[in-house]
C-alpha cells in the first residue's frame, strides 16, 4: 500500500510539473496553447476595418491579445451581429481580461492566422446584451435560462476598427 502511495504521490508531482513548464513555455509562444493563455501574437496588426465580418463569425474560437503593459493571449469565442463582431466573457467578473478591455479598450484579435488591431466597447445596452445572448447561444448549441447567473454575468465587447492615431497593444 506505501508503494503505491509512493508512486502515485510521484505521478501526481510529475502531471503538477508538467504542467507548470507548459504554462511558462505558453509565454513565450505566439498566442495561446489552446485554454493556456500566451505570448504576444509575433505578426503585425492590419485594421479591424479590413476583416471579413461573415468569415471571422463562422471562426469557432479566435485569439485575442489584451492586457497593457504585459499583453497575453488568450482564445475565447466570437459572434457577428447586424454587421459588428463581438467577444464575449462568461463570468467576466473572476477573470482579469475582461476588465483590462474595458479599462483600456485595445485588443488585437487573430482570425484564421491574421491579426487585426481593435478597440474593444463594453455592451451595456441591457436589450442589445439579451439578443447577443440569444445569438451566442444559437451559434454554440447552448441551452439555459437567458436571464440565469451566466448569462447576466456575461459581458460582450463590440470590435471596432482601432481610432486613428492608438496602438495596438504589442505593435
Amino acid at each position: 500500500m506505501r508503494r503505491i502511495i509512493g508512486w502515485l504521490f510521484l505521478l501526481t508531482a510529475l502531471g503538477l510539473a508538467a504542467i507548470a513548464v507548459v504554462a511558462v513555455a505558453a509565454r513565450f509562444h505566439d498566442g495561446p496553447l489552446g485554454p493556456i493563455p500566451g505570448g504576444v501574437f509575433q505578426s503585425a496588426a492590419v485594421d479591424l476595418a479590413l476583416i471579413d465580418v461573415a468569415q471571422a463569425a463562422r471562426a469557432n474560437t479566435v485569439e485575442i491579445e489584451v492586457g497593457q503593459p504585459e499583453p497575453k493571449t488568450r482564445t475565447t469565442w466570437i459572434i457577428a451581429h447586424d454587421g459588428a463582431l463581438y467577444v464575449p466573457a462568461g463570468y467576466a467578473v473572476r477573470k482579469q481580461w475582461p476588465k483590462q478591455v474595458d479599462a483600456d479598450g485595445r485588443m488585437r484579435l487573430r482570425v484564421d492566422g491574421k491579426v487585426f488591431a481593435a478597440h474593444a466597447t463594453r455592451v451595456t445596452d441591457p436589450a442589445l446584451h439579451a439578443k447577443l445572448i440569444e445569438v451566442v447561444a444559437k451559434k454554440y448549441n447552448l441551452s439555459g435560462d437567458p436571464q440565469g447567473s451566466m448569462a447576466q454575468g456575461t459581458w460582450f465587447f463590440r470590435l471596432d476598427p482601432s481610432p486613428a492615431g492608438s496602438k495596438p497593444a504589442a505593435d
